[in-house]
């Protein structure tokens, strides 16, 4: 969704933007390329593998900036009123996807670790081996809204008292056991993305960039955030709409229609963006 993210956040070619998920580069590249010589762009990332593709690019332009960080702290690194867009997406990118040591997966024999940093202390093999059962339906309910969440939790719970689980084909092979495959929706979906959440808390750094954005956008600077699922969606949805804590302190408005989608080309070429949904908004005040 490059040319609608650029088509509704960049209103000043000369300001000053935050790409927010580096990822591997692409939205920040396109940025580059529609900015003009006196602007800045800074992108976050708290994935360490981040660093080293980041740093090619600021070699290459003196425009960017690269902070290896979470995006929960952007008040950390930008003073209050003092950027005219940010980029937030909230999608993995295809090298965490792909790369089976990353644990993200569920279709490929890996570590169970879904790690953004993996430098961080809680890996999902230790949150599932590790939780109670309790812990660990109302993750599945809550976080991956799986019907099924009480009685995967309890499968893990016994499976793990036999021999711990350490792969993410052994997590596959517990939730197919009682959620058989019916339909082009993986059985483990919804398990795999709510242990991610959990592990990479990532609900709460949602809450955070958005209130931070709240802070350092300029009156007038627009927040653009891609989301992947209906939980995030509804997190950004009711931020714009004013109705989340904290939000009185300033006040956005919706840009556009109610949200975009890919068209069909893009999910074509790309079919992991076929879930994807951009919100557009403007800080009033």
């Amino acid at each position: 969704m490059v040319e609608q993210v650029i088509n509704n956040l960049i209103l000043n070619r000369k300001g000053n933007y935050v790409d927010c998920t580096f990822g591997l580069g692409g939205h920040s590249s396109a940025l580059l390329k529609s900015l003009g010589s006196e602007a800045k762009l800074t992108a976050v990332d708290r994935d360490p593998s981040s660093v080293a593709v980041a740093n090619e690019v600021s070699q290459q332009d003196a425009r960017f900036t690269f902070i290896n960080d979470k995006f929960g702290n952007l008040t950390r690194h930008f003073d209050e009123e003092t950027v005219d867009g940010i980029l937030v997406d909230l999608g993995l990118s295809s090298k965490q996807l792909d790369d089976p040591e990353r644990g993200f997966s569920f279709q490929i024999l890996g570590p169970l670790d879904m790690r953004m940093d993996q430098t961080s202390d809680i890996s999902a093999e230790t949150w599932v081996n590790q939780s109670t059962k309790e812990e660990i339906a109302k993750v599945f309910w809550e976080k991956g809204e799986e019907r099924k969440s009480r009685k995967i939790a309890e499968l893990i719970c016994n499976e793990r008292n036999i021999t711990p689980i350490h792969t993410t084909l052994d997590l596959v092979k517990i939730i197919m056991s009682c959620k058989p495959r019916t339909s082009k929706r993986h059985p483990a979906t919804n398990i795999f993305r709510a242990i991610r959440m959990e592990v990479n808390s990532e609900m709460d750094e949602l809450k955070k960039v958005l209130d931070a954005a709240g802070k350092i956008l300029k009156k007038g600077g627009r927040l653009a955030v891609i989301s992947f699922h209906s939980i995030e969606d509804r997190v950004v949805k009711r931020f714009i709409q004013g109705k989340s804590i904290g939000a009185n302190k300033f006040s956005f408005k919706r840009v556009g229609r109610k949200y975009i989608r890919p068209n069909k080309e893009e999910i074509q070429n790309n079919p992991r963006s076929r879930s994807a949904i951009l919100r557009v908004a403007e800080k009033v005040d």
